[in-house]
């Protein structure tokens, strides 16, 4: 009798743990609810001259319900040679190569939102009149949407800027002025020498457009033959040189014409009268920076 009741107390035990998995089926637990549900809108630049910055304002919201306990990662993509260059109010920026990310604290409430500007520097190569795309992402840890959220952004970058300066001398410091060497612009009676005449651009961009330049030489010289390249000789002093842009943003076009010296001088003599200017640029202005005066001294 013992074991008859052992048995079907058994056998009731095993119909209630077999049961149990299938009544979890058809009744599965429910998920845990969201921390936050995060999402990105974006207020991107207007056109931006190549080598200058425009800003790209990043909303990252918590819908709710929930404060933020952990960072939120926010991904900026902007393509190279371009750089996320700064942040306001000031984040730490990881770079990587086709653009930045930072981090948002713990703690942004629902309904509370964290908003960045950045400077999106456009690099100075970078053509005029083109589209540049790209997107930014959040990634937060309590958000249901765990393959992160997305929004594009586009703007167009404006036409090119350049501010040349002249000189005459056989090195440039990097804001365009002349650095005098030994030797420059000296010679012996009779001498033929070359003169270290250059256009620089100080940018911000890449010259695009043609540029004018005029030369003339000092006094007590002459014009040499052959004139530089696309140079032509107006007088036997004088050159106008014609090119079909300026130069590379902080680089410089050379034109080191050549001129004989008068055999009459003497050593010491000073020859003034040297002048280089830039006539036309359609990326600049006139100013000062387009016009110097430089001397031959004999030896």
């Amino acid at each position: 009798m013992m074991r008859t009741l052992r048995a079907v107390a058994l056998a009731a035990l095993s119909v209630v743990l077999l049961a149990a998995p299938a009544q979890a089926a058809a009744h599965p637990q429910a998920a845990p609810p969201a921390e936050a549900r995060i999402s990105v809108e974006l207020s991107p630049p207007g056109p931006v001259v190549p080598g200058e910055s425009g800003t790209l304002e990043v909303r990252i919201t918590n819908n709710g319900p929930s404060t933020t306990t952990d960072e939120t990662l926010v991904v900026v993509h902007f393509p190279s040679p371009g750089v996320v260059q700064s942040a306001d109010p000031p984040v730490t920026l990881t770079y990587f190569g086709t653009g930045s990310s930072y981090k948002i604290p713990a703690g942004l409430a629902p309904g509370a939102a964290s908003v960045e500007k950045l400077a999106l520097r456009v690099a100075p190569i970078t053509s005029p009149f083109i589209t540049i795309d790209g997107d930014v992402q959040a990634f937060y840890p309590g958000d249901p949407d765990q393959s992160g959220h997305t929004t594009p952004y586009s703007f167009t970058t404006a036409d090119t800027k350049a501010h040349f300066t002249v000189g005459a001398s056989s090195a440039i410091t990097g804001d365009g002025r002349p650095d005098p060497q030994p030797g420059d612009l000296t010679g012996k009676p009779g001498a033929t020498v070359h003169l270290p005449l250059w256009v620089f651009n100080t940018g911000p961009s890449y010259s695009r457009q043609p540029i004018e330049v005029r030369i003339t030489v000092p006094e007590g010289t002459a014009l040499a033959d052959p004139p530089p390249y696309r140079c032509t000789s107006t007088s036997p002093r004088t050159l106008d040189c014609n090119y079909p842009s300026g130069p590379r943003y902080k680089d410089a076009i050379f034109i080191d014409p050549a001129v004989v010296i008068d055999p009459a001088t003497t050593a010491g003599q000073v020859l003034p009268g040297g002048t280089i200017d830039v006539v036309a640029a359609v990326e600049d202005c006139p100013s000062p920076d387009w016009h110097a005066d430089y001397a031959v001294t004999v030896d």
